[in-house]
């Protein structure tokens, strides 16, 4: 309300206090509203603390536990590779050594074999010769009226070489069993007996031995004692003799 000579009236302290409240809540709401449009939204600020999360080592709990798994592993991987220089120089002589031993080996193991023929007369190696067993008659197990059985051996000699081999008694051995009982064998008193034979290549050599069914003995003593009827086995042995079958026969 103006006054008379022209002049605001005085304002009293109560309407005075009041309006400087009311500039002070415009000024403070203002601010309000200004710190309020700057602040990030929600979405955000969730966004950016999964990503610290992420980022952080110290946020994960797996984390440490991976990485000192990791180091160890990593250590001796470049160790080894830091010194692969200096290890390329032992592996060549190494691989001289080897070669060194290889040869030596295989020298030792020729020695330890026969010797390759190199003439007729020169005695087959094992691996050259192919032993086969059979009866003398095809097919016939049974034998009666005091008839023994025959037995065909054949020898082939597979090498280019034409060589020497022993079908004596002794060299190539005819066994005769009767369950656990040895009952014949052509080696026994047949010390010193030897029966060589050239074998050219594939060219077999055939001969058969013939079984009178007596007994024989080691200790070389006479006897006439004959094969009991029953069943037997026979097999074949010695030095040039593979796997061959074991044949199974009837005396009656």
């Amino acid at each position: 309300m103006a006054s008379s000579t022209g002049h605001p009236a005085p304002v009293s302290k109560d309407i005075y206090w009041r309006r400087r409240a009311f500039v002070m809540i415009g000024v403070l709401l203002v601010l309000a509203l200004i710190a309020y449009a700057c602040r990030p939204s929600d979405g955000a600020s969730e966004t950016s603390s999964n990503q610290a999360a992420i980022e952080d080592p110290s946020a994960s709990p797996s984390v440490p536990e991976e990485e000192p798994s990791e180091d160890p592993s990593e250590e001796p991987e470049e160790e080894p590779s830091a010194s692969a220089s200096p290890s390329e120089e032992p592996s060549e002589g190494a691989g001289k050594d080897d070669d060194e031993e290889k040869a030596e080996d295989e020298d030792s193991e020729e020695s330890g074999e026969a010797a390759a023929p190199k003439s007729p007369e020169d005695a087959c190696r094992p691996q050259d010769v192919v032993v086969t067993f059979d009866f003398a008659e095809k097919d016939r197990d049974t034998y009666g009226g005091g008839v023994g059985p025959g037995f065909k051996v054949t020898v082939v000699n597979v090498a280019e070489q034409t060589c020497t081999v022993d079908v004596g008694p002794e060299a190539v051995e005819l066994i005769i069993h009767s369950g656990s009982d040895r009952i014949f064998s052509t080696a026994d008193c047949a010390e010193g007996k030897r029966e060589k034979q050239q074998l050219t290549q594939g060219r077999p050599y055939e001969y058969t031995l013939d079984w009178e069914r007596n007994r024989s003995f080691t200790d070389c003593r006479d006897s006439s004692a004959k094969a009991q009827p029953g069943w037997y086995r026979a097999n074949l042995k010695g030095d040039h003799v593979g796997d061959v079958d074991e044949l199974v026969f009837q005396l009656q």
